[in-house]
């Protein structure tokens, strides 16, 4: 359940969705996992997903980012994310 921004540095509770934005992340399933024997079909691999939040002061700077070794990280804006808000 969200609580709180995403931003670890900041401490605003979730009250209303409709302050900040909320992003969705599919989480791949885990790539250490491997089939053993013939594969007949490729199965789409399973996700998780998980929700995260950004509250509205945050959310005009940051954004999420999703790295395979890190998992979600809060980032910076770039001039293009910044200009596309």
């Amino acid at each position: 359940m969200l609580a709180k921004c995403a931003n670890p540095t900041c401490s605003t509770p979730l009250i209303y969705l409709r302050e900040g934005k909320v992003f969705m992340v599919e989480n791949p399933a885990d790539p250490k996992i491997r089939l053993q024997g013939p594969i007949l079909a490729k199965p789409k691999p399973a996700a998780r997903v998980e929700h995260f939040w950004l509250c509205g002061p945050c959310s005009t700077e940051m954004t999420l980012a999703y790295d395979p070794v890190r998992g979600v990280t809060v980032t910076p804006k770039t001039k293009e994310h910044a200009a596309a808000s």
